[in-house]
């Protein structure tokens, strides 16, 4: 797309748009009904993003884009005990530069599910996923050192699953028993040659060497039992449970291409494909501990989410244990002003192969306004670990929200990351965005 074409489609979305996020709001009035039980809405977005490190990588390159998404809603039977809900959308994207053409890929996301409930002890859910996406900030820091070779000036496209089926059965008024089983892997698309250098084999030979921004990356496939009893208190503020969690991820390889072409000093066009190296096959983790959810003071202003145990986990026969939480703390200061705090401790298997250790710490503030317009902020500083690389991360957001009505809302945040790769200052990098964006369902 020429860049005057480009800037005039911004200048059409930004120019009644003004500096905002967009509250929740959910319309009533379908846009298609059939009959008494199906109603289908339309939904839409429009968002232009400004980034001044498209690729997440030390050598930065910036990027304007705007993106559309069309989709629909179905939902069938939604107030009865049988119900269903199917969602889908596709994104097309356009960037400022002719030089990333090969990155304005169409990314679909589908989703649907089935739900149970006669308002009886049992309640039964269905459901499934597919999302693909193209972005690179979400293996940054999982590669580390390695983030710049890999990568590279391409951004890593893949297709996401999930599928799951959760059953919940009240065992009395506050007693009650949750057992799901979720199957969830990826596959990554189109792999992008990133790198070519000549190397010299001792042989009188120099070979041209060969490598894509899939060929480090382990596809994982894992399945998890999470196990939950819950006791609800009799004042019904507190909810008291006991958690349990078996995980089993098993790694394959991502498409690897890699070759060696000799070059020097004759070309002989011979083409010898270099074998992946070995890597990690499984890893399972297991998890036994309490949650504690709800509202600990008279005055409701406090709500806690927590989730604090001991894990144990197997890769390949390493064993690992230790402490694992997910411990959330908001509360409500004035009726506009709400303010949360989240720590995260957790270990889980990484695309890179292996495992990986992640512990966060982040703040939220969001302030109403008025009933339409809203304020928030966000801090999130995290260290990633995995075998002998660490990553520490700090991120600031800010955002501002504006619902316009029922069916339109308008969104406007900024983001500024600083990544570090602990010995490895060549792998750091920076990033700063701004984004932009109107929802529309009806």
């Amino acid at each position: 797309m020429p860049k005057t074409k480009f800037f005039l489609a911004a200048a059409c979305l930004l120019g009644t748009s003004p500096f905002i996020k967009a509250a929740t709001f959910i319309p009533t009035s379908p846009l298609i009904q059939i009959g008494d039980d199906t109603d289908i809405f339309f939904t839409g977005s429009l968002s232009f993003d400004l980034k001044d490190n498209l690729f997440s990588v030390a050598d930065k390159k910036s990027a304007a884009l705007v993106t559309f998404i069309p989709g629909f809603d179905l939902q069938y039977a939604k107030d009865s005990p049988l119900s269903v809900n199917v969602k889908a959308a596709r994104s097309f994207l356009r960037y400022d530069k002719s030089e990333y053409k090969d990155l304005e890929q169409g990314q679909d996301n589908i989703f649907g599910c089935v739900n149970y409930d006669t308002g009886g002890p049992l309640v039964v859910g269905v459901s499934t996923s597919y999302n693909e996406s193209a972005r690179n900030d979400n293996l940054a820091n999982v590669l580390g050192a390695d983030s710049n070779q890999v990568l590279g000036a391409t951004l890593v496209r893949q297709a996401n699953y999930s599928h799951s089926l959760t059953i919940g059965y009240k065992l009395t008024e506050k007693l009650s028993l949750n057992l799901s089983f979720i199957n969830s892997y990826n596959h990554y698309l189109n792999p992008i040659k990133t790198k070519t250098s000549a190397v010299d084999s001792g042989d009188g030979f120099t070979y041209e060497d060969i490598s894509y921004n899939t060929n480090t990356l382990s596809e994982i496939n894992t399945k998890s039992i999470p196990i939950n009893i819950t006791y609800k208190t009799p004042s019904e503020k507190l909810v008291y449970g006991l958690s349990f969690k078996h995980d089993v991820s098993d790694y394959s390889a991502a498409p690897y291409f890699r070759t060696k072409q000799k070059i020097l000093p004759t070309p002989v066009g011979s083409v010898n494909p270099v074998a992946r190296p070995a890597g990690q096959q499984q890893f399972t983790n297991d998890f036994l501990g309490f949650t504690v959810n709800g509202e600990p003071t008279s005055s409701g202003k406090i709500h806690i989410t927590t989730r604090l145990g001991y894990f144990s986990s197997d890769l390949d026969g390493v064993s690992d244990n230790g402490l694992s939480y997910d411990l959330k703390v908001s509360h409500n200061l004035t009726e506009k002003f709400t303010h949360e705090v989240n720590f995260i401790h957790d270990t889980s298997a990484s695309a890179a192969g292996g495992s990986i250790q992640s512990d966060s710490i982040s703040y939220t503030i969001a302030y109403a306004v008025s009933e339409k317009v809203a304020v928030n902020f966000h801090a999130l500083k995290s260290k990633a670990v995995t075998g002998s690389t660490q990553v520490d991360t700090v991120d600031f957001n800010a955002g501002v929200s504006w619902e316009y009505n029922k069916y339109i809302k308008l969104d406007a945040m900024i983001d500024t990351m600083d990544s570090k790769v602990k010995n490895s200052p060549s792998s750091n990098f920076k990033a700063n965005s701004f984004n932009l964006s109107s929802t529309f369902r009806y």
